[in-house]
């Protein structure tokens, strides 16, 4: 009976403490358990889709994963699941046939609740943890921030070739990026928190254009923690500013293009150094489907290309694209004419590191005979001055 007894008191002890090991672990789940809200369906045409989505902490062609995509339910769109460690994700409203977002919301992951509702295509309300408000809350609260962000939706661009329009579209731009910047610089600044200041510089925060930012967001990294996840997306971009430092360096007005060859999307190759011997200068110009500037230069480039074409310009264009029908999608509706090529490893492509790439449009127009680069990053108007001067009207 002594025996029996014992026996019974252990396996009642194994219980409680199996019983208290799940009560453990289900208290740990609900401690790190989300849901994202997100609602105003109604401001959105029918079929409009949800993407919510984060840059993955390994480097990739396709850099980024799904959370979650869909369409509204009942006016809302869910995401619930669990987080780890607290990082920053976007939340995008697109139309019901393309990625395309009509906007956009960049937020911290973190646990609890949160509320995106969407009082029009481009404004909403927020409300979640204590991340986000710190962050979004502070440029979405911002009055000045709002006003200028109203007065670029408002403005309307009736020809993209117009240079007014498209110097006061840019001006407009501007305000809002140096706002943005104000308000994040005021948060890291004013705060000792290393993951806030983190995830400040992923929400588009430069900080000081003397300092050394990859060397800043390296040691920021260190004190979050090399095994968090925000750490680990954060040294990407650290490795990627460091290697187009160095590749720009290298690459300006006077050196010597750097060579290349890449498919276009016929499958046939290009050879830079080829197409230089066969024409007189040559602008290659990195674009991708995605890139609303890029899209917007295109219509110009295309006067400026049948003008000049049979004088001895020809360009050649590398997309940042990782997916082929996307590419080709662009290609087709803006009818591309020239030497249209990529590899479709958008960022992680060698090319891209060869030049130092980090944003789009970007261009540099070479003389074929030296071979040196001449120009760079010509816009509009600036490139058809450029080629009027070298290969007359």
């Amino acid at each position: 009976m002594k025996q029996l007894k014992k026996l019974m008191i252990a396996l009642l002890a194994l219980t409680a403490l199996v019983s208290w090991k799940n009560s453990e672990s289900k208290e740990h789940k609900k401690q790190n358990d989300y849901t994202i809200t997100v609602s105003g369906a109604e401001h959105f045409p029918e079929g409009a889709r949800v993407l919510v989505y984060r840059q993955k902490p390994v480097e990739a062609a396709e850099s980024l994963e799904f959370l979650k995509k869909g369409v509204f339910t009942n006016g809302k769109f869910v995401v619930e699941g669990e987080v780890k460690d607290v990082h920053m994700i976007a939340v995008d409203v697109v139309r019901p046939d393309s990625d395309y977002p009509y906007t956009r919301v960049t937020m911290p992951l973190e646990p609890g609740v949160t509320n995106i509702h969407f009082t029009s295509q481009n404004s909403y309300s927020y409300k979640g943890g204590k991340y986000g408000e710190l962050l979004v809350s502070s440029w979405n609260n911002n009055a000045d921030y709002q006003k200028a962000w109203e007065a670029l939706l408002s403005y309307e661009v009736t020809d993209r070739e117009d240079k007014a329009q498209r110097a006061e579209y840019f001006k407009r731009v501007d305000k809002v990026n140096s706002l943005k910047q104000e308000i994040l610089g005021e948060i890291v600044t004013g705060s000792n928190d290393a993951l806030l200041k983190l995830l400040a510089y992923d929400a588009g925060y430069y900080g000081d254009p003397k300092a050394d930012r990859a060397s800043i967001m390296e040691d920021l990294a260190m004190q979050v923690g090399l095994e968090h996840r925000q750490s680990k997306v954060t040294l990407l971009t650290v490795n990627m500013l460091r290697e187009t430092s160095a590749a720009k360096n290298s690459i300006g007005i006077g050196t010597v293009i750097k060579d290349f060859e890449a498919k276009n999307l016929e499958g046939e190759t290009f050879h830079l150094a080829n197409v230089l011997t066969q024409n007189k200068y040559v602008l290659v110009e990195f674009w991708a489907s995605w890139c609303g500037p890029c899209r917007a230069e295109i219509p110009h480039m295309k006067k400026a290309y049948s003008h000049f074409k049979d004088k001895g310009f020809e360009i050649v264009s590398f997309t940042l694209d990782h997916k082929k029908e996307k590419w080709e999608e662009a290609s087709v509706e803006e009818q591309i004419p020239w030497i249209n090529t990529g590899d479709l490893l958008a960022r992680t492509s060698p090319v891209v590191k060869m030049y130092g790439v980090t944003g789009v449009p970007a261009n540099y127009l070479v003389e074929a005979n030296s071979g040196k680069i001449i120009a760079m990053d010509l816009r509009g108007e600036k490139l058809d001055q450029k080629l009027e001067e070298l290969l007359g009207k």
